[in-house]
């Protein structure tokens, strides 16, 4: 997992709202998952079963404001082509 520790910068438009958020990787024994924040919530991003990445484990609500389903899935979507290098 050599050279994916390094954060990256995902800039994007979703629903014609601008996005910029800076991945974390977070390399664990035998995985590697990825924290981002994304409208002040903290979620994690972790391979699933099928080898596709899901945002798992974290509040997807802030201040009553919950983060779209839809909008995790691109992010989870973006980082799997950024990391695969697509």
């Amino acid at each position: 997992m050599e050279g994916l520790d390094e954060p990256f910068i995902l800039k994007f438009e979703y629903k014609e709202k601008p996005h910029i958020l800076e991945v974390r990787p977070w390399i664990q024994q035998y995985k590697i998952s990825y924290k981002v924040t994304v409208e002040e919530c903290e979620i994690t991003f972790e391979e699933d079963e099928e080898g596709q990445l899901r945002a798992i484990g974290d509040k997807h609500t802030h201040a009553g404001h919950t983060v779209d389903p839809q909008l995790l899935q691109d992010i989870a979507r973006r980082i799997q082509e950024t990391v695969s290098g697509q």
